[in-house]
């Protein structure tokens, strides 16, 4: 299968979890919808599942941080101004975060090459702060396999097979094109952190490297099944 790799870097990276209140904890390894929001960035207008037939990716970083923000609460006439306080009202939280962080993103030949080489907008992992570079792209191909090893990656959640032992989690697979935000689909997935070997379908090598990825096949991001 022809495809595209593109690794991609950054200084930190952040995929705040669903649900979590006060201390902001971050997914190991980032949710379809943050692929979605990278290429929407290059592009320079929204881009889903519908747009590519398939995307495939793993994720490491060197370390797991946890940094000090304040949060600035706003009403819809800009910043808050508690009386009480005399001053606009802050909330200090506790933020997790990715420290070097590197994605091996596969995407199909003649999707997003000239945006990817010239992004319109700054492109991320994560957060506006988490400012990503493409260090490398080149054409490549990506072949079926029955086993492999796996690491920082998502499997879709029941997998066939043996699956390595794992963290079980919804993440979005993408957003709504509305505002405010809101999934377009949660999906779940097995998140494989650490490397393990594996034997389930929709696995793909590419030649000379040890990893695989699972392809997440447009019919499964948008909640079709897989394909």
């Amino acid at each position: 299968m022809d495809a595209m790799r593109y690794d991609i870097t950054a200084y930190t990276a952040s995929f705040r979890l669903p649900g979590t209140m006060g201390y902001q904890a971050t997914a190991p390894v980032p949710p379809p919808s943050t692929i979605f929001g990278l290429l929407s960035a290059a592009v320079g207008t929204d881009v889903g599942p519908e747009d590519v037939a398939w995307i495939a990716y793993r994720f490491t970083f060197a370390a797991r941080a946890t940094d000090l923000e304040k949060i600035i609460v706003h009403s819809k006439r800009g910043p808050f101004q508690d009386a009480k306080l005399g001053a606009v009202n802050s909330v200090p939280i506790k933020r997790e975060f990715l420290y070097e962080p590197h994605l091996v993103l596969y995407l199909p030949q003649g999707t997003f090459e000239r945006d990817l080489a010239r992004p319109r907008f700054p492109i991320c992992l994560g957060r506006s702060q988490d400012v990503a570079t493409v260090e490398r792209a080149k054409p490549t191909d990506l072949a079926a396999a029955d086993e492999a090893d796996l690491e920082g990656v998502l499997v879709p959640f029941p997998a066939e097979g043996r699956v390595p032992s794992s963290a079980i989690l919804g993440l979005p697979t993408y957003m709504q094109r509305t505002t405010p935000r809101t999934p377009g689909r949660v999906g779940l997935f097995h998140v494989i952190t650490k490397r393990q070997h594996a034997a389930t379908t929709g696995l793909y090598l590419e030649p000379g490297e040890e990893l695989a990825v699972p392809l997440l096949w447009q019919a499964m991001l948008v909640g079709g099944g897989a394909t």
